[in-house]
């Protein structure tokens, strides 16, 4: 049988050394210096995707279920996409957020919202309910191909 009741020397050793959890600390209070300085200052971001001139606009009603499957109506209320579970995920997952945003936003949550292309090439999402948008070339080509559908509908 094993004899566990004697001491191990190497218990008494550092784990972390004291060197390295400084060196974190002094790097986590620089960057809060960097941001700080960036609010005070008002800096403007500098990390803002490209904005084209808008070359198409559609405004829509996206109504997702929570299975997945989406309905995609344009304002007069002619059905533009219905979208089984398999094909609207992305789309649900955006117009979940777009409720989450409404409710943050306490403004009504149903209203359309705005989907944009412009001279660069870039899709844009935006809800003016709640002020929230959203660059969708940042998701992925897929992703923000099941958006570029919709506005070629």
């Amino acid at each position: 049988m094993t004899d566990f009741s004697q001491v191990n020397p190497q218990k008494n050793l550092e784990m972390v050394p004291r060197v390295l959890v400084r060196a974190v600390c002094g790097l986590l209070l620089a960057v809060l210096v960097m941001v700080a300085y960036a609010s005070i200052t008002d800096r403007p971001p500098v990390a803002v995707a490209p904005a084209g001139d808008v070359v198409i606009s559609k405004s829509m009603v996206i109504k997702a279920q929570n299975s997945g499957a989406v309905r995609v109506f344009d304002t007069d209320g002619a059905l533009i996409a219905d979208l089984s579970v398999g094909q609207g995920g992305f789309i649900s997952s955006i117009a979940r957020t777009i409720k989450r945003q409404r409710i943050l936003s306490k403004v009504s949550l149903v209203g359309p919202v705005t989907l944009t292309s412009d001279t660069l090439g870039r899709l844009k999402i935006t809800d003016p309910s709640s002020g929230w948008s959203a660059d969708l070339m940042s998701f992925g080509a897929d992703n923000s191909g099941a958006f570029a559908m919709l506005l070629a509908e």
